[in-house]
């Protein structure tokens, strides 16, 4: 290998050979149609009822008084019957996990996704959102966010798209399956160039975010992970609960 082909190997591996390719997203104002799919986010996600997020003691007032019925519904599926009040409600839930509550939430959180008040609650966060450019700085403090040599260290050599095609796909040539929602993004950028999407969504509770970012990505990851790879600027739906 001579020095020009090694330069181009380091290009590759830094995914500088990428920084003028011609990818582009319109990120879209997400619909109330796209707002039901995030609701498993949401909803359906055990992190967000935990005690580093919504059952936070400086987290916790706020997030009942916006999820009133679904933090009744859990506290009293924790306890096994009804409860009496709101000091009940924050006595069972305040600073616990999930684990700590229950043994079944993978039967659990079906039943918050179709309780209807608890989705309404869940249109209620989510319409306090609102549309931002995020810029690096925000990105490199959002939970869950950022490019693979952020989000998965060590993992991958190669972070240009074709090397996270190839390092995602086994050797029967069939995309593990874990990387499928990567790769899917990938390929339609690779082939249509530009694309339509909604909107990551952003959340910032009173206490930031986990691991002492200041934001937590509750949607989107996939797309936003790739469209920071291949160095696309990003705009989110962003809800500031702080």
């Amino acid at each position: 290998m001579n020095l020009q082909e090694q330069i181009n190997r380091i290009h590759e591996m830094m995914g500088i050979n990428e920084l003028s390719n011609p990818y582009s997203i319109t990120w879209l104002e997400p619909t109330r149609e796209y707002f039901i799919q995030e609701l498993d986010e949401l909803l359906g996600n055990n992190m967000r009822f935990s005690k580093n997020e919504f059952f936070h003691p400086q987290n916790y007032d706020l997030m009942y008084s916006i999820f009133p019925h679904t933090f009744k519904l859990i506290a009293e599926h924790s306890k096994g019957g009804e409860v009496d009040d709101e000091r009940e409600i924050k006595d069972i839930l305040l600073d616990k996990e999930i684990s700590d509550l229950m043994d079944d939430w993978g039967n659990f959180r079906q039943v918050l996704l179709k309780d209807r008040q608890s989705q309404r609650e869940g249109f209620n966060l989510f319409n306090n959102g609102r549309m931002e450019e995020w810029d690096d700085d925000k990105i490199n403090n959002t939970f869950y966010m950022g490019r693979f040599s952020k989000v998965f260290p060590r993992m991958f050599k190669d972070t240009t798209s074709s090397g996270l095609i190839k390092q995602m796909t086994g050797d029967d040539g069939d995309v593990k399956q874990y990387h499928k929602g990567y790769v899917d993004n990938i390929e339609k950028l690779r082939n249509e160039k530009h694309r339509e999407l909604p909107a990551p969504f952003v959340m910032k509770l009173p206490t930031g975010g986990r691991e002492n970012n200041e934001y937590t990505l509750i949607g989107g990851h996939k797309r936003s992970t790739i469209a920071n790879q291949l160095n696309i600027p990003i705009s989110v739906w962003f809800i500031d609960l702080s």
